[in-house]
């Protein structure tokens, strides 16, 4: 082999190769930032757009679906979102992966530039975002004091947001539950029809006052004065002295019609932590950064603020994404290192020598090492998918260097020095080194090239994985003989001590085992087809257990903290919402897992953030809580509940259906049929409608006849209603630096009953002073219509849809919609025009099947043109790929066994495993193929290869799976996410391994009587020609 004939003779340059790459890796290290997952690039474009007042029905006529028309033009658009609420409607563009986030939001931003003018011209205007899974606040905080609610405001907006926002790194800092200073003029409505006037009048008198107006300037021939002309209010008092309009020559002021009031703007959510008020703020990272460095940049500027701000205030940390981020992300390490360990020790435990173990495990750090300057190359992040490709490779690092050392330790005991033993003996065994590597590669390449977003969320995890095996292969061949040249040799480890004879019965053990799989292997040799019908029905069994398997999309995970939302009848306003959730607060606070809770409100829901103490530290889980919490919470009439558990890629519940059609009624009427169906299934928790009655509402409608004869608009009536009930902002009051706004309004009292709107006057023309020729009152041109209308609508792709969501107790995933679509045929058939399909980790799954099952058939293909091209033969590379299918048996039953579903994790582990299997079957090929060369006969050459060649396997088999002992336990945070994965490996890796020594040697010879026959079939064929 050229690499090791190079580092044996020039052991210089090997040396400081391996050791540039080492601190290439350090450097790298020392810059990878640090996350939870990958970062990736989604193309989502979020499209917002505010109508105060507008009813949900409303949005979706004159904006929604217009807005949704227009984005469906744009090339490469994959499907469209929409919610709808009263005044708001967010349209959600998914694009192509192919598409460039920044196109797509020029491409939207053009669109709605086209169709501004039909769209109503109250609009506030469109926001336009591009979707960053980054933007997810990765710390929130909560500002608690002995003060007002508007003084923590005050606070938050002066000192504590600036100084938050000027951290380096930090993306935004976004306010929630505070309040905002607003001067009310509050209108009294007898007043005001006493005098006759209307709100048009005063507004229009307002807009002439109050104000700040440049005039220009005056020059002479030395200096130069600029003029303003102004009229603002210097106290609040002086609004009161503001005209608002005139009788007969009599001025009417302010103070005569409205009181004048120092108040707060009205808030749409308030922010409660530990059962009290208080003013949140949450915290978004820059794309890019380190989350753990903003994270603790923020905590201390925390602590830093928090020595500056009033006594008895003071800032809380409710949530840190950056703490389960250190915690998983220090576990894997943990397990890697362990992992490291136990894979060490199973190489000293075969080898009996200290300095071949130790030269075999310089493969894993250095390859660790060395991995992450590939890893800064391709601006990968240190996160949970690329430490667990490093974790579960430990085994795969130290392999190739198992099966180099022991070939050489062979070479060495037949008499050669170390320099013959190390340049022969790796030169006999390169050639299947390499291959076996490359047939790893060979199945992470796929993964690592998956396209959609689970192709980009598994990237870093494939690549990571070739990479490091790309470099342990380079140590196998110039760090590995370079070593064993200078430090081997033929002396054996004294027996004496408590270690010496544990391996020397250690290694009688293994003799033993050796002298019964030479037999074994000899009876399967004499019996081949009963051995191979004896795998086949192994096999076969194996896959009748898939049935009684569950399958999820991601495994459920405890991480210690969850979110309950909690839904409100409709109807609530503020205040009232409030109170319930102050209920709900007292119940969580009874449970002592509990340690914090921080819930923001609005008159809807409530999202209430629950945090535990650690798993280690409490009986029961995370969900045996959830499931109780959600028991007692019953007890609280007017609301539902539902509940989401991070499993660290979102937060959000187990599954959801999407029922879509274009009749409301009609969808309602299948909503509820198949809520009460799934409200049946044992196992269903937390199953919820996204269809939620809206307010109780009154429409105002017009009767065109009569105000057409009166003089009176539609419009008119529509902006005299905003300004009584909602207000309108006539100007700004300044106080020092600060500017308010000065909103006209009904005072509240008067805005609370229908039946005041019948105190509601309107002008029937105008007169020639400008006052109205006579008024008349509301009712005479309205007729108030009740109803109760939708509080959100939602679609998709164009289309009505309700949700259907909720989690799952005990059920797998894949169960769960096999019950539900089987009773759905049988008890809900849908008319044309309505469908029912899978939404949420449902489609999600299916879709990670179809990657997981392209990348699985590329794998497999790979794998064999690898093996063809060694062995230069389409026929040998058979008996090899035989070993894949005795791993399926093993992977299926350590799944079954450690009660794991079949998930996205599980999935790779069963792909994994399509490189691992094959190494041995390979080194007992080549084996046999090379003492076939030198004229040995088949059998004899069969019988050589599982002796010399079952050391190097079993050590190397061992190493594997003890080096994923520590992954599987899942012990630490998070980690029983990665467990699966494990699970499966190790279950393959023992049953392969076991299979492979007898049932590949089988197949090998079954089809070397086949090549034999057709070679002799073609002789006879040309004999006789």
């Amino acid at each position: 082999m050229f690499l090791s004939n190079l580092s044996l003779k020039r052991p210089v340059l090997a040396t400081v190769s391996i050791l540039a790459l080492i601190i290439l890796g350090i450097n790298s290290f020392m810059g990878l930032n640090i996350n939870d997952w990958p970062e990736l690039e989604f193309p989502y474009i979020a499209v917002t757009i505010v109508q105060p007042g507008a009813t949900p029905e409303q949005m979706e006529s004159k904006v929604a679906r217009k807005v949704e028309e227009a984005i469906g033009q744009i090339s490469g658009v994959k499907h469209i979102y929409t919610e709808v609420h009263e005044g708001a409607a967010v349209t959600w563009a998914e694009f192509t992966l192919e598409t460039k986030a920044q196109t797509a939001a020029q491409d939207v931003q053009d669109k709605l530039g086209s169709i501004r003018g039909q769209l109503p011209a109250d609009i506030e205007e469109p926001v336009i975002v591009r979707y960053d899974p980054s933007m997810a606040p990765i710390v929130s905080l909560a500002v608690t004091g002995d003060v007002s609610i508007l003084e923590l405001s005050t606070l938050v907006d002066k000192v504590i947001k600036t100084q938050l926002e000027t951290i380096s790194g930090v993306g935004s800092v976004n306010v929630v539950g505070n309040e905002e200073r607003e001067i009310h003029l509050n209108l009294d409505l007898d007043k005001l029809n006493a005098y006759g006037l209307t709100t048009a009048e005063v507004i229009e008198s307002l807009s002439r006052e109050n104000m700040d107006i440049p005039a220009g300037s005056m020059s002479s021939e030395e200096r130069k004065v600029i003029l303003r002309t102004t009229g603002q209010i210097k106290d609040l008092e002086g609004f009161g002295q503001l005209p608002a309009a005139s009788r007969n020559g009599v001025q009417i002021y302010i103070k005569d019609i409205a009181q004048v009031e120092d108040g707060i703007k009205e808030k749409d959510s308030v922010a409660r932590y530990q059962g009290h008020p208080v003013v949140g703020l949450d915290i978004v990272k820059q794309s890019g950064s380190n989350t753990v460095v903003i994270a603790e940049r923020i905590k201390e500027a925390v602590d830093t603020i928090n020595s500056q701000l009033p006594s008895g205030v003071k800032i809380e940390v409710v949530r840190d994404n950056s703490l389960y981020i250190r915690s998983s992300v220090n576990h894997v390490l943990s397990t890697l290192f362990e992992g490291s360990l136990l894979a060490i020790l199973t190489v000293f435990l075969f080898l009996r020598n200290w300095r071949s173990t130790l030269i075999a495990a310089l493969a894993i750090p250095t390859s660790i090492i060395a991995t992450f300057f590939a890893l800064r190359l391709m601006n990968f992040t240190l996160n949970t998918m690329s430490l667990m490709a490093l974790s579960l490779s430990v085994g795969l690092l130290i392999d190739d260097a198992i099966v180099v050392i022991e070939n050489i330790i062979r070479h060495l005991n037949m008499g050669k020095t170390p320099f013959e033993a190390a340049r022969e003996g790796t030169s006999e065994i390169g050639l299947a080194v390499t291959a076996t590597t490359f047939t790893v590669i060979a199945v992470f390449l796929p993964v690592g090239m998956m396209t959609g977003q689970v192709g980009q969320f598994f990237k870093q995890f494939g690549f990571t994985v070739v990479f490091a095996v790309l470099v342990s292969l380079l140590v196998s061949f110039t760090l590995v003989p370079l070593l064993a040249s200078r430090y081997l040799d033929r002396e054996e480890e004294s027996s004496a001590g408590p270690i010496g004879r544990f391996l020397a019965w250690f290694n009688r053990g293994f003799d033993w085992f050796a002298e019964q799989y030479r037999r074994l292997l000899k009876a399967a040799l004499l019996h081949r087809w009963r051995t191979l019908v004896a795998a086949l029905a192994v096999f076969l069994g194996s896959l009748m257990v898939i049935p009684f398997m569950g399958s999820s999309f991601v495994p459920t995970s405890d991480l210690g903290e969850c979110s309950m939302v909690v839904e409100f009848d409709a109807g609530l306003n503020l205040e009232a919402a409030g109170k319930v959730t102050e209920k709900v607060e007292e119940i969580l606070n009874t449970y002592p897992e509990i340690i914090k809770t921080y819930a923001t409100v609005n008159t809807e829901e409530a999202i209430v953030f629950i945090k535990m103490v650690d798993k280690t530290e409490r009986e029961q889980t995370l969900t045996q809580v959830a499931a109780e919490i959600r028991q007692e919470l019953r007890s609280i009439p007017g609301i539902r509940i539902s509940m989401l558990f991070n499993t660290g890629i979102a937060e959000e519940k187990a599954w959801a259906f999407r029922l879509q059609g274009e009749d409301l009624d009609q969808m309602l009427l299948y909503a509820e049929q198949a809520q009460g169906i799934l409200e049946t299934i044992p196992g269903a928790v937390d199953v919820s409608c996204s269809y939620k009655p809206g307010k109780p509402e009154v429409k105002l409608e017009v009767k065109q006849d009569q105000a057409a004869d009166l003089g009176v608009s539609t419009a008119y009536i529509a902006t005299t209603m905003r300004t009584l009930l909602t207000g309108t902002v006539v100007g700004q009051y300044e106080q020092g630096a600060e500017r308010f706004d000065v909103r006209l309004r009904l005072q509240d009292a008067q805005r609370q009953d229908v039946q005041d709107l019948a105190r509601i006057y309107l002008p029937a023309g105008w007169g020639m002073t400008g006052a109205p020729s006579a008024l008349i009152p509301l009712d005479q041109v309205t007729e108030p219509v009740f109803s109760t209308s939708a509080s959100v609508i939602d679609r998709y792709d164009r289309s009505r849809e309700i949700v259907l969501s909720g989690n799952l107790d005990g059920l797998s995933l894949g169960e769960f919609n096999e019950i539900f679509e089987q009773r759905v045929q049988e008890e809900m058939p849908l008319a044309e025009g309505y469908h029912l399909s899978a939404g949420g980790d449902a489609e999600r799954m299916d879709d990670v099947f179809q990657s997981m099952g392209m990348a699985f058939v590329m794998g497999v293909l790979f794998i064999f043109l690898i093996l063809a091209a060694q062995f230069e033969s389409y026929i040998d590379p058979l008996s090899i790929m035989f070993a894949l299918p005795l791993a399926i048996i093993g992977a299926i039953l350590g799944l079954k066994v450690m009660g794991s579903d079949l998930s996205l994790v599980s999935l790779i582990g069963i792909i994994m495993l399509m490189g691992l299997v094959t190494k041995n079957a390979i080194l007992l090929i080549d084996f046999t193929k090379q003492a076939r060369a030198r004229g040995v006969e088949r059998s004899e050459a069969i019988q050589q290869a599982a002796a010399t060649r079952l050391r190097p396997i079993m050590m190397t088999s061992t190493a594997m799976i003890l080096g994923m002992v520590p992954v599987a336990l899942a012990l630490g945070i998070g980690a029983e996410q990665r467990a699966p994965m494990a699970h499966a490996t190790i279950g393959g890796l023992i049953t392969s391994t076991l299979l492979t020594l007898i049932v590949v040697p089988v197949i090998y010879t079954l089809l070397d009587d086949l090549i034999n026959r057709t070679k002799s079939g073609r002789k006879q064929i040309d004999g006789s020609q």
